[in-house]
């Protein structure tokens, strides 16, 4: 009776490994989550923050670019946006103005409420328009900004912001693991912040539009997991295209989180999806979270809502896990 039972139990097992592999490989995704969602990657953003307005994007935007550098890179990028070679361009408003109302409007379209990034007056004018969509964010980078560790831990103290992003000190050169950023993360960790990061690459071209820019990958922040064991860290745009380190750094360090930050337009949809799946197979689904990275662009808000819903490898479960669930733990929300 007991071979019985033993052989059974295999036969069921076998069959649920089976039907999970059928669900995993198929190509109708799981049905739509349409709850609340949080993005903890919005901007507080000028119209003119990529250049003189109005600007478009497309799905893929660094595919396909046809460069010669006969012609100088910020000029052949601008002309891309304001001719944008595909047939649904997302196109951002001409005002600041019209940057925050038509964010503010597609968060309330989709019921999103946000981690804004920005400087702290921005920040504080797009919440006074909408005051129950905004988590306060605190952008930095410590070259633009001179602004001092002390100065931060004031800020925060004061109620200035719950949430340190975006740091984009990689676009001046300076990497997570740079000595003169130690002081911030010892505040961060003192604190308990939640760090948004910005690694892995920037906007095509990054090193000439920003000379300083340099590419980081995930690796650069296991030295500060180290020294801070329960700092809460999320890398922004998942460490794009760093897949292996990604995966390491997940796997040795479970407090740390990832968004999906600007890839719904970064990648071609199909390297998107490669890459999420990838991380998603390997275990880490419970610590992804949805980024917009709309800046002046407040569409991407729903692309990437949708690029999430779209997904034919995720369930409903992840889904959800990806637009709210995962975000309203690392923050510590009470919905």
């Amino acid at each position: 009776m007991k071979n019985v039972i033993a052989g059974a139990g295999a036969v069921l097992a076998a069959l649920v490994s089976f039907s999970a592999a059928l669900a995993l490989e198929s190509d109708e995704p799981g049905p739509p989550y349409e709850g609340p969602v949080i993005d903890v990657h919005v901007h507080a953003y000028p119209a003119n923050g990529n250049g003189p307005p109005p600007l478009a994007v497309c799905v893929g935007v660094a595919a396909d670019l046809e460069y010669d550098p006969a012609v100088p890179w910020p000029q052949f990028f601008t002309a891309l946006s304001k001719n944008p070679d595909c047939d649904d361009p997302i196109w951002g408003p001409e005002t600041d103005e019209e940057v925050r109302d038509q964010t503010i409007a597609a968060m309330r379209k989709h019921n999103v409420r946000g981690v804004l990034s920005g400087a702290p007056s921005e920040v504080a004018a797009w919440r006074a328009a909408a005051p129950s969509l905004f988590i306060a964010g605190r952008s930095l980078n410590i070259v633009r900004d001179d602004v001092a560790p002390q100065d931060i831990e004031n800020e925060f103290r004061n109620g200035g912001f719950e949430v340190l992003a975006e740091v984009s000190n990689q676009y001046a050169g300076v990497l997570a693991d740079d000595p003169a950023f130690d002081p911030y993360w010892a505040v961060a960790a003192e604190h308990d912040i939640p760090v948004g990061l910005h690694l892995g690459v920037g906007p095509p071209g990054s090193p000439m539009l920003y000379p300083d820019f340099r590419a980081q990958t995930p690796l650069r922040i296991e030295s500060i997991l180290n020294r801070h064991p329960g700092l809460r860290v999320y890398l922004m745009h998942a460490g794009f295209p760093f897949m292996d380190e990604m995966k390491a750094m997940l796997y040795l360090y479970p407090q740390l989180y990832v968004d999906t930050g600007v890839l719904q337009i970064a990648a071609p949809r199909e390297e998107y999806y490669a890459y999420l799946e990838e991380l998603v197979r390997a275990g880490f689904a419970d610590r992804i979270m949805f980024g917009s990275d709309q800046m002046n662009w407040p569409g991407l808000i729903e692309e990437g809502i949708d690029a999430i819903n779209e997904a034919p490898f995720l369930t409903y479960e992840q889904k959800k896990d990806i637009l709210h669930d995962n975000a309203a733990r690392f923050l510590r929300l009470e919905e």
